[in-house]
């Protein structure tokens, strides 16, 4: 079987001489899935996003991503983060057309039509329940709508994969849940291939089909669980038995892993 993300027995040291952050870790992707990674802090959940974005090469191993390998940065990717990285002199709108000036794949036609693209980010506000705050700066939003919009960014470009570095990890539980609703509804939609990195094991067993887990470091994927549930899913499920222990099977092996 011939998969989307293909990530095979790579290693990774950030500095010469020092213990691996990654050792003979592997990772694989259908497209269009949804994969959350968790696993004890620092054990190097992010560096898999660097290595499949192609923002870090690995010392040993290959990343194949689309049927290439992946020797520099990628432009199918989108990206979103715990904090939402928006320039609070250019309005929602405006930080949401960013990608499409810098990057060298979009540049020549969003200069040749900025209008459409314009409008095609207010439609992905509107999606989000952003319609009316296209125009209003960043510190005029609230935290929740900052990161509606940081999705919104990460998705302009139409990207094949979304990657998420704990992206509802600093707003507050409430929100926090609306914010799984937002990305299920714009998975469920466009169906981009979504590597999610969190530490709250509820949220990765509410959005992904598989949560994989990861051990200490030199780290490597030790579990992989799949979630059985059918979309799309209500945050209802979160009370039923087979959720909660699907959730406590999660939390235990991150406490062996933690242990190890």
């Amino acid at each position: 079987m011939t998969h989307f993300v293909d990530i095979d027995e790579v290693s990774v040291s950030y500095n010469l001489g020092e213990p691996p952050v990654l050792e003979g870790a592997s990772l694989q992707m259908s497209k269009g899935e949804f994969v959350a990674l968790v696993g004890p802090s620092g054990c190097g959940k992010s560096t898999f996003m660097k290595l499949m974005s192609g923002l870090l090469k690995a010392d040993q191993g290959s990343v194949v991503v689309a049927n290439q390998e992946v020797t520099r940065p990628l432009g199918n990717v989108g990206m979103a983060f715990q904090n939402s990285v928006m320039l609070p002199w250019r309005t929602t709108l405006n930080n949401l057309l960013l990608p499409l000036e810098i990057a060298r794949p979009h540049r020549e036609t969003f200069r040749q039509n900025r209008e459409a693209h314009a409008n095609k980010a207010i439609e992905l506000l509107s999606s989000v329940g952003l319609e009316n705050v296209a125009e209003k700066f960043p510190w005029e939003l609230s935290g929740g709508m900052r990161q509606r919009a940081s999705l919104c960014r990460a998705l302009i470009h139409e990207p094949e994969v979304l990657m998420l570095d704990e992206p509802f990890g600093a707003l507050d539980a409430f929100t926090r849940e609306e914010l799984w609703c937002v990305l299920r509804d714009l998975w469920q939609e466009r169906k981009f291939t979504v590597l999610l990195v969190t530490h709250d094991l509820i949220e990765s067993a509410f959005l992904a089909d598989r949560v994989l887990v990861m051990s200490n470091r030199p780290s490597r994927v030790i579990m992989e669980l799949e979630i059985p549930f059918k979309r799309p899913r209500d945050l209802d499920i979160r009370f039923e038995k087979e959720f909660v222990d699907i959730v406590h099977q999660l939390r235990d092996q991150i406490r062996t892993a933690r242990a190890a």
